[in-house]
């Protein structure tokens, strides 16, 4: 589970959830969720959740379990760097 701050202040998680189907892989949340995960983090902490994003990729590649989570992480660390990259807050050029 990857974890960051909300623009609230509050923790946001991704997953939320580390539930598993009867296979025993993790069930990713719906894709239509991955934009609205984006948008909810605070800007400053963008890049180091993008980055935190693809560690955790990383480290669970050969995992099975994990394979929805990560394709979804990997979508979700492209999301928040095209934010940041997008977002004057964060220190880039519009």
């Amino acid at each position: 589970m990857t974890s960051t701050r909300s623009i609230e202040g509050k923790g946001l998680h991704f997953p939320a959830s580390l539930a598993t189907d009867e296979s025993g892989v993790i069930i990713a949340p719906p894709i239509e969720t991955l934009p609205m995960i984006a948008a909810a983090v605070e800007p400053t902490q963008l890049l180091y959740f993008a980055q935190r994003l693809i560690r955790g990729v990383n480290r669970r590649r050969h995992q099975l379990r994990w394979s929805a989570i990560n394709e979804q992480r990997l979508e979700l660390a492209r999301l928040c760097i095209a934010r940041a990259m997008s977002d004057p807050q964060t220190g880039f050029p519009a």
